[in-house]
């Protein structure tokens, strides 16, 4: 999952450039082709940073199943048109919703998977695993230490060499199994 978002966003702004040189002309088109998807969404649900949805997840209220795919889409026209504010909240909601759904699909209480969703998405873009370990265990306690641990360690190693950021080298070797995440 962290390799396809990673490369959601970058094909999206490697989109944007090669059509649209001008700056100015991207922001305006982004502006349209976001309203336009807002729209055939049928409402707000994937505008913003997407904390609500989260807290959807959490709440166990109804989400739809392909929100973490939304969630990418919407992300990426918008980053990738030049506006800025943020990539750490929409990858934890892709996580959040990806986690949620697979609790669905395999009975598993949603919470945990929430949570593990979340922890793994940002370790396999941030390519950080210390910090995610520290930051799960600040943001939902350490009774699911184990499950955190083993989510991040299997997401960190399995993401290969992709992130959010491009000029972010790795200082250790990991499994190849970014085959699809070549440089847009």
């Amino acid at each position: 999952m962290g390799i396809l978002f990673c490369h959601i966003l970058h094909l999206g702004g490697h989109l944007y450039q090669k059509f649209l040189a001008n700056s100015y002309l991207r922001v305006i088109v982004g502006s349209v082709i976001f309203i336009a998807i807002t729209l055939l969404s049928g409402g707000r649900l994937y505008n913003g940073s997407g904390a609500h949805l989260i807290e959807m997840c959490f709440e166990g209220e109804v989400v739809p199943p392909y929100a973490f795919l939304m969630k990418m889409i919407f992300t990426s026209v918008a980053l990738g048109a030049g506006f800025r504010g943020g990539e750490i909240v929409p990858t934890l909601t892709v996580g959040a919703t990806f986690g949620y759904l697979l609790a669905g699909i395999f009975g598993m209480p949603s919470g945990l998977c929430v949570s593990m969703g979340m922890a793994a998405l940002f370790v396999a873009v941030t390519n950080c695993p210390l910090a995610t370990l520290f930051l799960a265990f600040e943001m939902f306690g350490f009774e699911a230490m184990p499950f955190y641990a083993v989510a991040v360690a299997v997401s960190f190693t399995a993401s290969g060499s992709c992130g959010l950021y491009g000029s972010q080298k790795s200082g250790c070797s990991k499994i190849r199994l970014d085959m699809f995440c070549e440089k847009v």
